[in-house]
């Protein structure tokens, strides 16, 4: 089963990634450990291609949680760290609340 049509693709271990551009490539990262998913156990950011060039593949349990790409800004990156290493929020935090007043009239 060699290389029926290799295509380029990252390849992780730990925290380091590599790209494996060839076939040979390939097998030489798989030797030295690396494999096709990244384990986050602790939680954080993938980084690497948008769905539409690809994306990431990912292994993940039940019962964790995917929070989609544009909920994730400079005010909520914090809370989300937070919740990844405590496992709750912050004391201090400020629920959102909606304005009654701005509701429309059904």
């Amino acid at each position: 089963m060699k290389n029926k049509k290799f295509k380029p693709h990252l390849m992780y271990k730990g925290d380091k990634t590599v790209k494996a551009n060839t076939h040979a490539d390939h097998l030489s990262f798989k030797k030295k450990g690396y494999g096709h998913t990244k384990k986050k156990e602790l939680g954080g950011p993938l980084v690497g291609p948008s769905h539409k060039k690809g994306g990431i593949p990912i292994e993940v349990e039940g019962g964790e949680y995917i929070i989609k790409k544009k909920s994730v800004n400079k005010k909520t990156e914090p809370v989300l760290e937070y919740i990844n290493k405590n496992g709750k929020l912050p004391d201090n935090y400020n629920y959102p609340v909606a304005d009654a007043r701005k509701r429309s009239k059904k």
